[in-house]
């Protein structure tokens, strides 16, 4: 994650945003580790198949 972030930033990336399921507890606490904050926000979907 260090090198993606270093590599974004040289060439100008601002921030770096990401989406995880709010129940992957590991994966918010990993990520909280590395320094990311978790961010109000809504993520909408919509399914085009009859998948569900």
């Amino acid at each position: 994650m260090h090198a993606a972030e270093k590599g974004l930033a040289k060439i100008g990336c601002p921030k770096v945003n990401l989406q995880i399921r709010a129940t992957n507890d590991s994966v918010v606490e990993f990520y909280r580790t590395l320094g990311y904050n978790i961010e109000e926000r809504i993520s909408l979907g919509k399914r085009l198949d009859n998948a569900g």
